[in-house]
């Protein structure tokens, strides 16, 4: 059995910035970090630049295991496509089923889904051109923050999409619709932002929590992990233990029903020692610096020892 990772090159090798124009690339320090480390564990390794590329040899790879970068572009079902093409060719791979890319895509219903198991979520609403009317913000109270309901890594979120009263909460919905198909509006939660990494190793359930300490810089006036934040700084994170027993038991049983034996992230904030879902995370970052790989640190794992962890078990 090989390994098959499939990244997303940039045509552009110019091109440094790993999002451009709304689209997710793979920076060359990711492939490096995979080669170096995924060489102990395996001397079958295969790379692909992208989807494409692997679609076109996809029958010489029936017996392996794929792990996907690859995330598409411009559509709302474009986390799905890797994985739904090798469900329907019976390959074995490492991201979450076509059903929860669908579903973790969609900020909203992924609030929805998480409210079942007893999780608090922030009030929101979905909005499209045809079906905004400023009067819908006056349910809110201030700040609230808008931002892409099917885009991921922060795209379309940035510290201007936090917005303190009503006239700016029009001008910021506006601006959004015209880039993106549905908007999504919601409470701004004032507290620590946290982010908790789980995966299923063998029945011995990896679940830990994380806490993201801001910078107090001027640019950074809400402390929110928003573009400026993820794209161009590198901030610290800390082990944290806010989530009660409760809530932990809840995001346990949510994880099970939802993505079991498949790596996801939750992010949330914690206001007034509760915790609040913000989204789910279903191609967490694996560049060493992301926030899994730094979880695992912080836990006591090599980046190495992660990998090992993350990708062995699941090709057996």
């Amino acid at each position: 059995m090989k390994l098959v990772v499939i990244l997303n090159i940039n045509p552009d090798r110019k091109c440094t910035t790993k999002i451009t124009d709304s689209r997710e690339f793979t920076l060359p320090e990711l492939k490096i970090s995979l080669q170096e480390n995924l060489s102990d564990l395996t001397d079958h390794i295969v790379y692909y630049d992208n989807f494409g590329e692997f679609r076109k040899n996809a029958t010489d790879h029936l017996n392996d295991f794929v792990i996907n970068f690859d995330f598409g572009y411009n559509k709302r079902f474009r986390n799905m496509n890797v994985p739904a093409f090798c469900e329907n060719y019976g390959i074995s791979y490492f991201n979450p089923d076509p059903y929860v890319q669908i579903l973790c895509q969609d900020k909203y219903l992924t609030k929805k889904f998480a409210e079942n198991f007893g999780i608090k979520t922030p009030q929101s609403t979905l909005v499209f051109s045809h079906t905004y009317n400023r009067k819908l913000l006056n349910r809110f109270s201030y700040p609230i923050i808008i931002k892409p309901n099917y885009e991921s890594e922060s795209i379309g979120i940035s510290q201007k999409s936090i917005a303190s009263d009503i006239d700016q909460a029009d001008l910021i919905v506006h601006q959004l619709l015209s880039d993106f198909s549905g908007v999504l509006i919601e409470e701004y939660i004032e507290g620590n932002e946290v982010a908790i990494t789980i995966f299923d190793n063998n029945n011995a359930l990896f679940l830990e929590e994380i806490e993201f300490v801001f910078p107090n810089l001027p640019e950074i006036r809400y402390k929110a992990y928003t573009s400026e934040i993820k794209q161009h700084m590198t901030i610290e994170m800390k082990k944290s233990n806010y989530l009660s027993k409760h809530e932990t038991e809840c995001i346990k049983q949510m994880y099970y029903s939802l993505s079991p034996n498949k790596l996801i992230r939750i992010d949330g904030r914690i206001r007034d020692s509760e915790f609040y879902l913000i989204e789910i995370n279903a191609n967490p970052g694996l560049y060493p610096k992301s926030v899994v790989p730094k979880t695992f640190e912080i836990n006591g794992y090599t980046y190495k020892e992660m990998l090992k962890m993350l990708v062995l078990p699941l090709r057996h």
